[in-house]
């Protein structure tokens, strides 16, 4: 249902009407962290970017390899992926673990790879203006992070990850998407236009989240597995 607000200084029966807030599908998101601003017209950009969220190992084979394929398949980044493409994206990830606490990556330094969350909770956070780490998100399996920066832009994180007890995660970087490229240049470009798909949808839950009143919107039943 609609809800109404009175601009102040309107004249009676000049009532605004605000649309319904959307409910986005994002896969593993477990839990928008962010608090919520009571003005949505706030120029903090810090708050504007948080809601945006929106780094060789041995290759993995054999049995390990077939697991990683069908964990690929899980994931929403490769949804409609043949088994021969999942099984030549198998073979150029890498399988990375983080103990309760540890950092995956820190805001304000270079990163090369997205994230898949396997097992266990990842927290994305941001220093605030005095400096002090705020939790943004809560990611589970099958989420993907940080996708970004495998695309080959050069820039410096603007959140840190947080493995909030243990956690694995399947990374697959830059170099890894460029000898993909080499190889298999029509695989590596149906990856590259997923990532601009996922990217474009968290844009759009960012406007919706910063110019509509209320709560942010949550996670649907998908998006929570």
């Amino acid at each position: 249902m609609d809800t109404v607000s009175k601009p102040e200084g309107a004249e009676p029966g000049h009532e605004r009407r605000n649309p319904p807030m959307k409910q986005f599908s994002i896969q593993g998101l477990r839990e928008i962290l962010w608090p919520r601003f009571k003005d949505p017209s706030s120029p903090d950009q810090t708050a504007a970017a948080a809601r945006a969220a929106f780094g060789p190992l041995p290759l993995l084979r054999s049995r390990r390899h077939g697991d990683l394929v069908a964990f690929l398949r899980e994931v929403e980044l490769f949804a409609g992926f043949s088994q021969w493409e999942l099984s030549r994206l198998a073979r150029n990830a890498h399988e990375r673990t983080y103990g309760d606490g540890e950092y995956i990556y820190e805001e304000g330094r270079p990163g090369a790879a997205l994230f898949l969350v396997r097992s266990g909770i990842v927290e994305i956070t941001r220093r605030d203006p005095k400096g002090e780490e705020v939790a943004i998100l809560a990611l589970e399996r099958p989420a993907s992070f940080s996708e970004q920066a495998a695309i080959g832009t050069d820039f410096a994180r603007w959140t840190s990850a947080v493995a909030r007890g243990p956690v694995s995660l399947v990374a697959l970087g830059k170099p890894d998407l460029d000898s993909l490229a080499r190889r298999f240049p029509l695989l590596a470009n149906k990856i590259l236009s997923r990532i601009a798909q996922i990217l474009m949808t968290r844009l759009e839950l960012l406007t919706e989240a910063q110019f509509s009143p209320g709560e942010p919107p949550k996670p649907d039943a998908d998006s929570a597995r």
